[in-house]
């Protein structure tokens, strides 16, 4: 079975997402439920990835993301293959979506005439899904161009500090990278469920590019449903903020990639009153930090992300006035690696600027944003954990070497039974007055088994 792709460039994820979203609702219309009636639906799935739209879809995501211009193809003969067919339809589909793209900021539609009459005949004769993915991708790929992803600032220092939702005992679970929609992350969840915990957070990403369908369907509706929070109608505002769990969603790069708007939507209905925030007890405070609105078009920004300096302010009056708590950081990116480049080195500069001052007092830091389990050493003056292995598969044959000179843990995710994919898994943090557990799991969905990888005191 192929496995779900991505891709750092913004467009590469865009377009991924457009193919996405309109095969995924062709099956969900095509499916027994969907003529039902009575207020049923079909519910909206992740589409199989190893059909031939999505398999050539992804080799044009893989051309825009190393920057190679998509190869024209042919008209398919009378006599050609499905496959054949649907790589001229859906090549088309992209020059013409470019090409609407390119019209739209030059207001000069030579290009576009061209191409829709050259492709009148041949274009008119696929699948009429081809053109709404054109439309899908225009329109998504103008929004990302034109609109400023809609960053909440604090207006007061004491802005975002939420301190009745964290109880002194309490159970915390922490996933990373889970936003998948496939069925390993809903297994997965279930698994966190079943634990009980009263806060959860997801160190973000929702693939491909965190559209209005992804959000809703590979998001929200399998996190409302599998933890049992309140329902809440989309764009909406979740008024019980006494409902366990307390749920929390971090800002990654593939949230940002369709410009932000339907994170800011689902974080509201959870209940989190902006992409940075501060949730207390009287022994700890958890940190959310907003690494994603700077990596939202990596190719063009680099990738080495940083903070907006108005947070990196609250974050320090945070830190300063935690009043003997202890602080756990939670981001989306990480501050180094061992097996990514950040920038050109092992360490994100900028970002170690901005909040080297703050590290000293800081209990640990968790991350995700590589799609792996790596738990380090003493590093840059704090305790690193990447735990961004909670649903992405990622093949064996991408495993790397760790860098010499960052020190880790020698903690490494088990294969699955196929011995092609690592295992998924994630974090739970034990909370007893000022003293802490975190145990971090390795979760194999085809056994519903799990085992400890590493367990630690805070």
């Amino acid at each position: 079975m192929s496995s779900i792709k991505q891709f750092r460039s913004r467009d590469a994820s865009l377009w991924q997402s457009a193919v996405d979203e309109v095969v995924a609702k062709e099956n969900a219309g095509s499916s027994p439920a969907a003529g039902l009636g009575g207020g049923a639906s079909a519910p909206v799935t992740r589409p199989p990835q190893g059909t031939s739209e999505i398999v050539v879809n992804n080799e044009i995501a893989e051309a825009i993301d190393e920057g190679q211009p998509v190869a024209t193809v042919q008209p398919p003969s009378p006599a050609a293959g499905f496959g054949d067919t649907v790589r001229f339809c859906s090549t088309a589909a992209f020059k013409l979506a470019e090409a609407r793209v390119r019209a739209a900021f030059t207001h000069d539609e030579t290009e576009l005439k061209r191409l829709e009459e050259e492709l009148r005949t041949p274009f008119g004769n696929c699948d009429a899904k081809w053109a709404q993915v054109a439309a899908v991708y225009a329109a998504s790929k103008i929004n990302a161009q034109t609109r400023t992803i809609p960053y909440v600032r604090h207006t007061n220092i004491n802005d975002f500090v939420i301190e009745n939702r964290l109880p002194e005992t309490a159970t915390i679970a922490i996933v990373g990278d889970w936003g998948t929609g496939q069925d390993n992350a809903r297994q997965l969840l279930a698994k966190i469920a079943s634990k009980h915990p009263d806060v959860v957070f997801h160190l973000g990403d929702v693939y491909y590019s965190g559209t209005e369908n992804e959000v809703k369907n590979y998001f929200y509706a399998i996190w409302q449903k599998v933890l049992g929070i309140p329902r809440v109608a989309w764009g909406a505002a979740l008024t019980d903020m006494a409902a366990k769990p307390a749920t929390f969603h971090l800002s990654g790069n593939h949230d940002m990639y369709a410009g932000g708007g339907p994170y800011y939507s689902v974080i509201k209905m959870l209940g989190q009153p902006a992409s940075y925030f501060c949730l207390r007890n009287k022994d700890w405070q958890f940190i959310g930090l907003d690494t994603g609105l700077h990596d939202a078009n990596p190719l063009a920004q680099g990738n080495a992300t940083f903070l907006e300096d108005t947070e990196v302010e609250w974050l320090t009056h945070k830190i300063e006035t935690a009043g003997g708590r202890k602080t756990v950081l939670l981001s989306h990116h990480q501050l180094f690696s061992a097996v990514d480049k950040i920038g050109g080195g092992t360490v994100n500069a900028r970002l170690l600027e901005q909040l080297k001052n703050a590290l000293s007092r800081v209990t640990a830091w968790l991350w995700g944003h590589e799609h792996s389990l790596v738990i380090y050493k003493q590093f840059q003056g704090v305790l690193g954990r990447c735990v961004g292995h909670g649903a992405f598969p990622v093949p064996v044959d991408l495993d790397e070497a760790a860098a010499a000179d960052v020190p880790i843990e020698d903690v490494r995710l088990d294969k699955d039974r196929a011995g092609a994919l690592f295992l998924h898994g994630y974090t739970v943090v034990t909370l007893n007055g000022n003293a802490a557990t975190a145990i971090y799991y390795q979760y194999n969905g085809e056994t519903d088994e799990e085992i400890e990888k590493f367990k630690e005191t805070w």
